[in-house]
C-alpha cells in the first residue's frame, strides 16, 4: 500500500459568479511514500488564480508566494487537478483535516462544474487519526499540525510552514510516529462515503410523530431530587426543539423543559435542559439535565 498526503494553500478570493467569496487554490504539494515511510517521489506546482489575480497580504506574509510568481509560473487549476489525478493513482490520499478537500471541491465546482472527487479511491482524514491515536481527539476543537507535531517531540520549525509541499512532508513525519497498520484501516474511506459525509446537511426533527423521535426521551428528572418530572403541558415546537412547562411535585418547582433531536452525518444527537420557572421573589439558578447523547 502506498500513501499520497496532499496539501494546499489557497488565497481567498471574490467570486461575480457566486457573490461571494472562496478558497481559490494556489498551489499543490504532495508527497508519496510506502508503508515503511518510504518516500518514493514528491508533487509540487503552483497554481495561477483566475478569480482573483492579487495574493491578499495575509496568504502572501504567511506563504510567501508572491503574485509575480503565480503568473509566471502559475498553469491552470485544470491542468494541475489533471496532473495530480494521474500522480495519485489508486493510493489511498491523506489530508490534515477536510478542508483541502472540501477547498478541492469547491474548486473544481468552479472549474468543472461538478464537485464530485471520485478519482479518490481511497481516503484518511489524518488529523482526526493522529488526535485519537494521541488521545486528543475532540469534535469540537480541531488539533493543528504544529501542535501534533509538538505534542509527539518534532519541531515544526524545521519544516517551512505554510508552503504546501513542506506541511505534506510534516504530517507524512506526525504520521510515521503514530501509524499502526492494525487500526488505520477503520479510518479509510470510499470517495462516495466522503462526498456524502462532507456534504451532508444536519437538521433537527420537529415532528413529534416522527419515527425517529424516542417518545421515552421525553420523561425528565429533577435536578435536585431526581424526581420524575410530570407535564403540565402538551409539547409544543419551538426555536428548533420540543418545548413543555413541567412539575416536580416533591419540590413544587415548574420547569420550562426543551428537548432537541439533531440529525447529523454520524446518528443522532439528543440535548436536554431544564431551567426553573422562577418567581420574583425566588433565588434559585437554572439548572440543566443531560446534554449531547
Amino acid at each position: 500500500m502506498n500513501f499520497v498526503i496532499l496539501d494546499l494553500e489557497w488565497n481567498s478570493s471574490y467570486s461575480k459568479k457566486y457573490k461571494g467569496f472562496m478558497s481559490e487554490i494556489i498551489e499543490f504539494g504532495a508527497v508519496r511514500f510506502n508503508e515503511d515511510f518510504e518516500v518514493i517521489d514528491t508533487f509540487s506546482m503552483l497554481v495561477a488564480p483566475q478569480v482573483s489575480k492579487k495574493l491578499t497580504g495575509k496568504v502572501k506574509e504567511l506563504t510567501n508566494i508572491s503574485n509575480e510568481e503565480l503568473a509566471k509560473g502559475g498553469a491552470t487549476y485544470t491542468r494541475v487537478l489533471s496532473k495530480f489525478k494521474k500522480y495519485l493513482g489508486s493510493d489511498v490520499l491523506l489530508t490534515w483535516g477536510t478542508c483541502d478537500i472540501l477547498a478541492l471541491m469547491e474548486n473544481t465546482r468552479y472549474y468543472e462544474k461538478t464537485d464530485r472527487v471520485d478519482f479518490i479511491s481511497q481516503y484518511c482524514d489524518l488529523q482526526v487519526y493522529c488526535a485519537e491515536m494521541l488521545g486528543v481527539y475532540n469534535a469540537g476543537k480541531q488539533l493543528g499540525l504544529a501542535p501534533a507535531a509538538e505534542l509527539i517531540g518534532i519541531d515544526p520549525a524545521e519544516y517551512v510552514a505554510h508552503r504546501a509541499l513542506q506541511d505534506s512532508m510534516l504530517s507524512m513525519t506526525i504520521f510515521k510516529n503514530l501509524y499502526n497498520p492494525e487500526k488505520f484501516p477503520k479510518y479509510l474511506e470510499t470517495a462516495e462515503e466522503l462526498h456524502y459525509r462532507l456534504t451532508f446537511k444536519s437538521y433537527y426533527l420537529t415532528d413529534l410523530e416522527n419515527p425517529l423521535v424516542n417518545k421515552s426521551e421525553f420523561t425528565m428528572y429533577c435536578g435536585k431530587c431526581g424526581s420524575k418530572l410530570t407535564p403540565l403541558t402538551d409539547w409544543v415546537v419551538k426555536s428548533k426543539g420540543f418545548n413543555a412547562v413541567l412539575l416536580c411535585e416533591q419540590c413544587g418547582q415548574k420547569m420550562s423543559g426543551k428537548i432537541k433531536f439533531k440529525i447529523n452525518y454520524n446518528g443522532m444527537s439528543i440535548k436536554k435542559k431544564l431551567t426553573p420557572i422562577i418567581d420574583d421573589d425566588a433565588g434559585e439558578a437554572p439548572n440543566e439535565e443531560g446534554g449531547e447523547e
